[in-house]
């Protein structure tokens, strides 16, 4: 049911005030205008008749103008001639009203409901009047026909727009209703639920796919809070509980310096690993969250690059494997550099923990930076699932690590509208990381 109290009903409402009010003061302003335009109109008509009446006179003389003066008073029509003495004693014609010795234009109020006359007033060389009038009912008609003619439209157009404004507010109330009850159903809990679209491309629409996007978002959040929550409680209770464990043995033995001081180092290694996990995961959260878009600068990626594989190279050696190097140069790019340089240093990291023989690093144009190994690689089914946090290869377990590395590399690459692919690598032996990113433009630098 439409409302008043719905905005499209309102809307209509004050329009259709708004144009009435309006036709009925343009109502007023156009009577009086039409008015004084006709009855300049109905002077000049005048004028013209006095002058050929004066021509008559000159013509044919008082006689003749009285003969005149007598067939126009004999006729039904709406003009009057009145030939008079200088006095104001009628000599021929006639004229309801008529004043003495008239000079000018005059109006002329009747007696009764009669209509007022427009008169004009001439003296004849002679010494007679002669008087010619006109009704003014009919302008007076013609006015008030001309002037309720914008309150007829505008009524009409007030018309118009309260059945326009119902029609609009029932379909507003329909697309409403639906947003409704979309956004009561998410606030129920039903994240999957969207608003709907009528497919028209319209300002609702647009509007609807962006919530709607948003929705998605929210959405993709929550389920990635669901999944973080669970990963913390499956991966970080087993190192909560060895850790118990630990100390209650420590407790439940004799007191022994050494080995107590054994026990808490070993727990204290413990706790460093799970802030460790607990300090990456709110990096993780950080960047997914958009935290660091607002530091993004125009940045040289060859330069970072180049600045992390001269850290890593001593200790590819220490461990007996080597880095070798291929940095395109001058490859700019619009980022955080903290992140990228995590990110980089996370796929190093990957690479010496879980990899084998060389390490290739590479920046080709494009801003497409790749760091490849010789490797066991990863198998094509699990490349997607070990960017998820926590996610660990059965044989990756027994080495350092929290499985949270490539999830972070995965979220600043998405952070800077890039993306993390993982593929085999060149040599079809090994895994290569493949980091895109867009590429700075020479605006934004």
């Amino acid at each position: 049911m439409i409302r008043l109290r719905s905005f499209a009903p309102r809307v209509a409402l004050t329009i259709a005030v708004v144009v009435l009010v309006t036709s009925f003061l343009g109502a007023g302003w156009g009577w009086l205008r039409a008015q004084d335009a006709l009855r300049q109109q109905l002077d000049l008509v005048l004028a013209a008749e006095a002058e050929g009446l004066v021509r008559d006179y000159e013509t044919y003389g008082l006689r003749g103008l009285s003969e005149v003066a007598e067939i126009y008073s004999r006729r039904q029509g709406p003009l009057f001639v009145l030939l008079q003495t200088s006095d104001g004693r009628p000599i021929s014609g006639r004229l309801p009203s008529a004043p003495a010795a008239l000079r000018g234009f005059a109006t002329l109020r009747q007696s009764g409901d009669s209509a007022p006359l427009r008169a004009l007033g001439a003296m004849l060389p002679g010494g007679a009047n002669l008087i010619v009038a006109s009704d003014l009912s009919s302008v007076d008609r013609a006015a008030y026909a001309l002037a309720w003619t914008p309150p007829l439209a505008g009524a009409l157009a007030a018309l118009v727009a309260l059945g326009l404004g119902f029609l609009l507010a029932n379909g507003l109330e329909r697309r409403l209703a639906g947003v409704s009850d979309a956004a009561r159903a998410v606030m129920a809990g039903d994240l999957t639920r969207r608003l709907p679209e009528s497919g028209r491309g319209d300002e609702f629409d647009r509007l609807s796919a962006t919530i709607n996007a948003m929705l998605a978002r929210i959405e993709t959040l929550v389920a990635e809070v669901r999944q973080v929550t669970d990963d913390v409680a499956h991966d970080l209770r087993s190192p909560l509980s060895r850790l118990r464990q630990r100390l209650e043995a420590a407790l439940a033995r004799a007191r022994d310096p050494a080995a107590d001081g054994e026990t808490l180092e070993g727990a204290l290694a413990e706790l460093d690993q799970i802030l460790s996990t607990f300090a990456a995961l709110l990096r993780i959260a950080r960047t997914e969250a958009g935290a660091g878009r607002e530091g993004f600068a125009s940045l040289d990626l060859s330069a970072l690059a180049a600045e992390v594989v001269d850290i890593y190279v001593p200790v590819a050696e220490d461990s007996g494997r080597r880095i070798e190097p291929s940095i395109a140069p001058g490859q700019r790019v619009s980022g955080s550099a903290p992140l990228l340089r995590q990110a980089l240093a996370n796929l190093l990291d990957n690479a010496l923990n879980h990899g084998a023989g060389t390490i290739q690093v590479s920046l080709r144009p494009g801003a497409v930076l790749e760091v490849s190994d010789q490797g066991p690689g990863i198998p094509p089914e699990e490349r997607e699932k070990v960017m998820r946090r926590f996610y660990r290869l059965d044989r990756s377990r027994a080495t350092p690590g929290t499985g949270l590395g490539l999830s972070l590399v995965a979220a600043v690459a998405r952070l800077h509208g890039g993306a993390l692919t993982l593929r085999e690598a060149v040599s079809g032996r090994g895994l290569s990381a493949v980091l895109e990113l867009p590429q700075a433009g020479p605006a934004e630098f």
